[in-house]
């Protein structure tokens, strides 16, 4: 069994709005051993005394931190990015499909960097931000309430994908550029299907739990390339005969 290094984590929180909350998710980093912490437009000031309170032996992450102004700030670096929210498995909504965090430290392919997103107190992440993720995942509780405090998440998150774990697949696993070129093709192809940019980040998701292997994506790559080629060609096929004939319209009128 193998697990995943708190090295490979980084965690990211956007907006947070609790001073308390945000000193006891240093507290939780430093007992978990995590050092990669993300901040995008904290509601307050981070070195605050009530910050610095809560945190207790966390307090010396403080100088690690990064601020920054928007996620993919956060997110640069990373090989696979979990969206977290409270909200998930609507029959009528692709984008929110989620996955367990448990599940999480099975589907990573090894040595990989992950950022665990984690939104804003009150109301979460927004759907854009959701849909910059390579997956989405929620917490399930036994009641039908699962909003958790901020610094509980985290805790249970860091507790589940930090555990000891086996590869679901043999061989190498398919990860870094070789998964940016298949996610570069599949967004090609939605896009001139017309797909909604939901439906497109859904489809990202899928191809994260599918834990592929290398060869797999090759296959996968091979196919959505020739699928992007054929449609290219059909698409001028068809534009041209309107194009003819409005050539043609011209010249008849000119003519007349």
């Amino acid at each position: 069994m193998s697990s995943i290094p708190p090295t490979a984590i980084r965690i990211v929180l956007v907006e947070p709005e609790g001073r308390m909350n945000f000193g006891q998710v240093l507290r939780l980093s430093r007992n978990f051993g995590i050092d990669d912490i993300c901040v995008v437009n904290p509601k307050f000031d981070i070195h605050d005394h009530e910050v610095v309170e809560f945190a207790a032996g966390g307090s010396v992450l403080l100088e690690k931190v990064r601020v920054v102004d928007e996620l993919g700030k956060c997110l640069e670096g990373v090989d696979i990015s979990i969206c977290t929210t409270s909200i998930a498995g609507s029959p009528d909504d692709p984008l929110r499909q989620a996955v367990s965090p448990r599940a999480i430290r099975w589907l990573v392919p090894p040595g990989s960097k992950i950022a665990l997103v984690f939104g804003r107190e009150s109301v979460g992440l927004t759907r854009s931000e959701l849909s910059t993720c390579s997956l989405v995942s929620t917490l399930i509780t036994p009641s039908d309430y699962n909003v958790l405090n901020l610094s509980h998440a985290v805790a249970l998150y860091l507790y589940e994908v930090l555990g000891p774990t086996e590869s679901l697949v043999v061989g190498e696993r398919c990860a870094g550029d070789y998964m940016e070129i298949v996610v570069s093709y599949i967004e090609k192809l939605g896009s001139a299907y017309g797909m909604s940019r939901d439906e497109v980040a859904s489809l990202k998701h899928i191809l994260n739990k599918a834990a592929l292997t290398k060869v797999e994506c090759r296959v996968l790559y091979k196919f959505l390339k020739s699928a992007l080629a054929t449609y290219s060609k059909l698409a001028k096929l068809v534009s041209t005969p309107s194009e003819n004939s409005g050539e043609h319209v011209q010249e008849t009128n000119s003519s007349s």
